[in-house]
């Protein structure tokens, strides 16, 4: 029924049906909610799935002529939570809005779709996690090249990279893992595919989330039979799933065409040429950006004049941490629970503001390999750790900071509200306090930390403007009212002035009239529809006046009106509809002026809020664990003396933690061989040396006495395994899989984490493959990384007395009273 061709049917369908199908025609692959009076509608297939996946109920609707279709509603109020739960689940969802005033509408009320909103799309802040950013990216793989381009529409942060590699595949995926997007877009030729086609695109992806194409959404229907072309099609977003978290949306391929999206980059930043940008020869990193900006065009509906600037970075500047490595550290989150606390995250993220929250996370995903710069954020922190009074002071500005940066994007793109700019206002204050909170020899004693102070704007004007124009608590929209504070505009006054005068009168009638009548219980009422009158009881019939005109009969009383009370009734509807008018555009051009000529400048202010509240969150975190500033080089060796895990230490606060010591180096320690019982901590050793290498090369100080790290360009995890059924992968195969991509592309400054190699086969077997692992990192030259290896394979101690770089350790146990003590 939803795709007849309605050019042909239309004329035996009701006007808002046929409304209803043409905007439904043009969203096919949308579940459309559709705005009627104070409800969003869904019909037909679309409402048969919002009923089932969020189990509201299922009516059905009479559009006259014979025609019935399926139906739910849900309120307006209430629509933002149910859209939310349906992106989440991988739906798109048009949202069709009416454009006209009903109340002047003649026939049928206008009505188009305002947005479209996809897991990667979503602008609404209470759909929205505060400390994470919401990535949208583009994907492009060649033969031996990778482009991708990730954008953030509430930020506006809009980057593009493109990198050379016999792997595409391997490195994308690391690269996406690093970004953590909500959704990815890939080139797919899917207009060729059917809808049967396309919706066994949702089976194929097992566990990973596919953006629902298609209105039906059926991830269970029949796989259909797929030529060459098809599987073609299909090829590239099977490959990209593979460790990657969020949704994955098959993008129409012409968009992907260097022309069109070199053209489309052109048009979009008015610029001549992309040069300046920085990927002007880049054109995987071209066709993924303006495929990435052909599908916010799409569904943003023309809310993009806060994507000023495309960002060109390089991959060759962050320490590689693969998808393995990410989990098995468990940066982000658990990997038994996925909760955050337990995680790296949870211990160095005492951040007060949400720019903060998410720079933090950044800083975590991509640790670096500049010293420099790293020598730099350890210098603010430790400039931070010098003064406790200082760090009081911002702790209690930046608790009032707010979103500035979401927020000033969300006035650039039009959308604020004037809640919204009172928060901003709010946040800047904040930010005021936060740069005024300096003493006043800090250039001498902390100079680290006021350059980035410099960079906080004196936002005293812009406060000041929205403060004049806004009421301290203003409602959620300016159709409400009441939103401009008085004495702004002197015209808005004056009507408002006008407005009160025939609201005084209205009072002051029914007074005057119960005196003039003798009707004691006449009243003076206002209803939407008839608009002002008076009402009289039918028991007061007979006292009625000859001068008032009958109005509406009610069934115990009578409405009635007179000359005066339709002239002040004009006064009064006219003067508030001029207040609303002008209110609304006043509101709208405060907006707009700040977008136009302060946004930048805040952007700036809300940046190093950002940059502060991490520095601070890390100098808060060493000082009350008792961290070391680690000392960084280009050599060899990592040297930690009483070194502990980060987390361990803080989710065991209760029991002591037994520190240890680490001495790598590929010279005369390269392999450490650890063994021990179970759970006596050869795992969280493991782990503890990999996370203080991690936090070092983030520029934090670290759980230990004194720490040396040189720089490690790679981290390597292989721990536990389990099956992977989706791709056909047993124990054993997951376990050799992971351990030959180490081997293959660990370097001599990699670091290698390695726990009980072998445990997916016989005992013979695993010895011998965990022991020509070994020999093979010993020897190899290539790889020669430096390398932890836990084992209870007691007979790799051997090779010590063979290789003499390898060097055997052992988790020590005691008993106490009958117990067994480890001391880990």
């Amino acid at each position: 029924m939803l795709f007849k061709d309605y050019e042909q049917e239309h004329l035996v369908h009701s006007p808002i049906r046929t409304q209803y199908l043409r905007i439904k025609e043009q969203n096919p692959d949308a579940i459309l909610f559709f705005r009627m009076g104070d409800f969003f509608e869904l019909f037909d297939d679309d409402a048969e799935i919002v009923a089932r996946e969020l189990e509201i109920a299922l009516t059905r609707r009479d559009f006259g002529r014979g025609e019935k279709s399926p139906m739910a509603g849900i309120p307006h109020h209430a629509v933002d939570g149910y859209i939310a739960r349906l992106v989440s689940k991988g739906y798109r969802v048009a949202v069709c809005e009416q454009t006209s005033d009903p109340a002047l509408s003649k026939g049928l009320v206008d009505r188009e779709v305002i947005r479209i909103v996809t897991p990667g799309t979503v602008i609404d802040p209470a759909m929205l996690a505060a400390k994470r950013n919401n990535f949208l990216a583009g994907v492009v793989t060649g033969r031996d090249a990778v482009g991708i381009a990730y954008v953030d529409i509430t930020t506006g942060e809009f980057a593009v990279t493109q990198f050379s590699t016999p792997e595409p595949e391997l490195a994308l995926q690391q690269e996406l893992a690093r970004v953590g997007p909500a959704e990815v877009i890939i080139e797919a030729h899917y207009s060729r595919l059917g809808s049967r086609k396309r919706r066994w695109l949702a089976t194929v992806m097992n566990e990973k989330q596919v953006t629902k194409i298609g209105s039906n959404g059926n991830a269970n229907a029949e796989i259909p039979d797929l030529d060459e072309e098809d599987e073609d099609d299909i090829a590239p977003l099977t490959k990209l799933l593979t460790g990657v978290a969020g949704h994955v949306t098959p993008y129409d391929a012409r968009y992907f065409t260097e022309d069109d999206a070199r053209h489309r980059l052109l048009t979009h930043f008015e610029v001549a040429s992309l040069e300046g940008f920085g990927c002007a020869h880049l054109p995987h990193a071209i066709r993924a950006a303006g495929a990435v900006l052909a599908y916010l065009q799409e569904t943003q509906k023309g809310l993009l004049q806060h994507l000023t600037a495309l960002e060109t970075y390089y991959t060759n500047g962050f320490m590689t941490l693969d998808t393995h490595t990410r989990r098995n550290l468990e940066l982000f989150e658990t990997g038994r629970s996925g909760s955050v606390k337990g995680s790296l995250l949870w211990v160095l993220d005492k951040t007060r503001s949400p720019m903060g929250g998410r720079l933090m996370r950044r800083w975590i995903s991509q640790p670096l390999l500049d010293i420099s710069i790293l020598e730099q954020r350890q210098q603010v922190i430790s400039e931070l750790l010098g003064n406790t009074l200082l760090q009081a002071r911002l702790v209690e500005a930046l608790k009032k900071a707010g979103d500035i940066e979401r927020l000033t994007n969300r006035v650039r793109q039009r959308i604020a509200s004037p809640r919204d700019l009172v928060a901003l206002a709010s946040g800047l204050r904040a930010a005021d306090e936060v740069r005024s909170s300096l003493p006043e020899n800090a250039a001498a004693q902390m100079p680290s930390l006021v350059q980035i102070m410099r960079r906080l704007s004196n936002n005293d004007d812009i406060i000041t403007l929205i403060e004049s124009a806004i009421v301290d608590e203003p409602p959620l929209s300016t159709s409400e009212g009441g939103v401009i504070r008085p004495s702004f505009s002197d015209e808005l006054d004056q009507i408002k002035h006008a407005s009160k005068d025939g609201q005084k009168w209205m009072a002051e009638l029914e007074q005057r009239e119960r005196r003039r009548t003798g009707i004691n219980n006449l009243k003076v009422g206002y209803n939407k529809g008839p608009g002002y009158y008076i009402e009289v009881t039918n028991a007061n019939a007979s006292r009625v006046p000859a001068n008032y005109i009958r109005k509406q009969t009610l069934t115990n009383s009578e409405r009635y009106i007179t000359p005066d009370l339709k002239e002040y009734e004009t006064l009064i509807l006219n003067a508030q509809e001029r207040i609303g008018k002008l209110e609304t555009e006043l509101f709208a051009q405060l907006r707009a002026d700040i977008a136009i000529h302060a946004a930048e400048q805040i952007l700036d202010t809300a940046h190093a809020i950002a940059e502060i509240d991490v520095y601070l969150s890390l100098a808060q975190v060493a000082a009350q664990h008792n961290y070391c500033r680690p000392q960084l080089n280009e050599s060899d060796t990592i040297h930690i003396v009483a070194g502990r895990h980060p987390v361990v230490e803080q989710a065991q606060a209760d029991t002591p933690f037994i520190p240890n010591d680490t001495n790598l180096s590929n010279s005369e320690a390269q392999i450490c061989i650890i063994t021990g019982p179970n759970m006596a901590g050869k795992s969280t050793y493991l782990r503890q040396v990999a996370l203080i290498t991690l936090m070092a090369q983030i520029g934090s100080y670290v759980p230990a006495e004194t720490a040396t790290i040189g720089m490690v360009d790679r981290i390597f995890t292989r721990i536990g395994a389990q099956d992977d059924l989706a791709t056909g992968q047993s124990t054993f195969m997951v376990e050799m899989v992971e351990t030959a991509n180490i081997l293959h592309h660990a370097t001599p400054r990699s670091l290698i984490i390695l726990d009980e190699i072998g445990r997916g086969t016989s005992t013979y077997d695993g010895l011998s493959i965990a022991r020509a692992v070994v020999e093979y990192l010993h020897n190899n030259k290539r790889c020669g990384a430096r390398t932890l290896f836990a084992t209870h394979y007691h007979e790799l101690v051997e090779a010590a007395q063979l290789l003499p770089r390898i060097r055997c350790m052992n988790v020590a146990v005691t008993e106490e009273s009958g117990k067994i003590v480890f001391l880990r």
